[in-house]
């Protein structure tokens, strides 16, 4: 069963922080139609697996004219090939894949245990989002919209949604919805990529996005 709500939100980032609980996310605050809005990305995993991510610099999206050409907002994505949906197994850009395994690197284990969370990866979400909100880019995620009853709404899976086991969030996989955050630099056109998936995921799916071997 696929993830639900698969959407991209398209907005003004305004602050971030670290948020903890039952998983630790880098929570995005984002001004857009409809909003605000929280982005949440993960930056530990919840089931023990380690996390693998990967940020490109001067990265070019599979369709940057059609993301820049959204409105501010969150827009629900059909899950197949053709559109803005995205399948970080099968995407290809100018014949080269998207994104791919060899490209990520492991994320290490944060050694403190006062609530301090400092990854390369929370350093360098932080980085990205500080000079995205000085410069006004623009935040482009994708994932799982929800409603918080009444609170502020938001988008989260921000990461791979296929090849999980299927004892283990097996019921998220599925193929062209899989979450990734681009940013784009209104001053120097450029866009920035995050990616991030986790070891147990596989990346040989099948057409329901179940892991092949």
């Amino acid at each position: 069963m696929p993830i639900p709500n698969y959407s991209v939100l398209q907005g003004l980032p305004t602050a971030g922080k670290v948020v903890t609980g039952s998983s630790t996310h880098y929570q995005i605050s984002i001004e857009a139609t409809g909003g605000p809005f929280t982005v949440a990305v993960n930056i530990e995993s919840t089931d023990g697996s380690e996390v693998l991510y990967a940020i490109l610099d001067d990265f070019v999206p599979p369709d940057p004219a059609a993301l820049l050409a959204l409105e501010s907002g969150m827009h629900a994505l059909a899950s197949q090939p053709g559109g803005l949906a995205l399948d970080f197994v099968r995407e290809q850009i100018g014949g080269k894949p998207m994104i791919t395994q060899s490209q990520m690197a492991l994320l290490p284990i944060s050694k403190e245990k006062k609530g301090s969370h400092a990854t390369p990866l929370e350093n360098a979400v932080d980085t990205l989002l500080n000079q995205a909100v000085a410069e006004k880019g623009t935040i482009f995620a994708f994932g799982s919209s929800y409603a918080d009853n009444g609170e502020v709404d938001g988008i989260h899976d921000i990461h791979m949604n296929q090849g999980n086991p299927l004892k283990s969030f097996g019921k998220d996989n599925g193929v062209w919805q899989d979450g990734a955050v681009f940013i784009y630099m209104p001053s120097t056109q450029s866009w920035t990529a995050i990616f991030i998936a986790f070891q147990t995921e596989s990346w040989d799916t099948d057409d329901d996005g179940n892991p092949v071997n």
